[in-house]
């Protein structure tokens, strides 16, 4: 879906996931932390942790930028949603398109490693409160039948390695069909067959 409207861009492309209660459920969380978030507002620019906002920061690729993992009951999405100039938006989707495959067969232990702790804060932070905790208990209950104690979930972010990585990336990003939806500015951005043939990278 497009529209034109002004000469800023709003894209967002994104990946059919996996449910709350599938095996690859904290593998996805954990690729949303290491693809990160950015905003050019933010005082961490070029010295984010994530790989693809350090690109983003360091050539100026888009004012915002942030990563979505949406689980349902039986399904999901995962994806990318930047706002950017008109004139950066070839670039900025070739930086987003490869770092998305870079997790099929690239990603390092360490950021593996930053993301499980990122995580795992965000998590604890988003229980200050006893309406937080409320929220928190009945949406286990609606997804897990039960709640997971913090501790039960840190096992399961622990438990997770770069291979598992490697094998959700590869499961739902690697030569895989998208749904995208832009507005604005997107004179530059490539049609279907662009992004279907940036899904993968010819290997030899």
């Amino acid at each position: 879906m497009r529209f034109n409207s002004d000469d800023t861009a709003h894209i967002a492309i994104a990946y059919e996931a996996a449910s709350w209660t599938s095996e690859y459920a904290f593998p996805l969380m954990l690729m949303q932390v290491m693809l990160g978030a950015f905003d050019r507002t933010m005082g961490t620019g070029k010295n984010h942790a994530s790989r693809l906002c350090q690109e983003v920061a360091e050539n100026e690729l888009a004012n915002s930028l942030s990563t979505f993992n949406t689980c349902y009951k039986d399904t999901g999405l995962f994806g990318v949603y930047v706002v950017c100039p008109d004139v950066k938006v070839d670039d900025c989707m070739w930086t987003v398109m490869n770092n998305l495959v870079r997790l099929v067969h690239t990603p390092s232990d360490e950021e593996v490693e930053r993301a499980k702790l990122n995580l795992k804060a965000s998590m604890l932070m988003g229980l200050d409160g006893h309406s937080n905790v409320a929220e928190d208990i009945g949406r286990q209950l609606l997804t897990y039948g039960r709640r997971m104690t913090p501790a039960e979930i840190f096992s399961r972010i622990d438990a997770v390695t770069t291979s598992d990585i490697k094998a959700t990336a590869a499961k739902f990003i690697n030569d895989q069909d998208h749904a995208l939806a832009a507005v604005g500015g997107i004179h530059e951005l490539g049609d279907y067959n662009w992004f279907r043939r940036h899904s993968y990278w010819l290997r030899y």
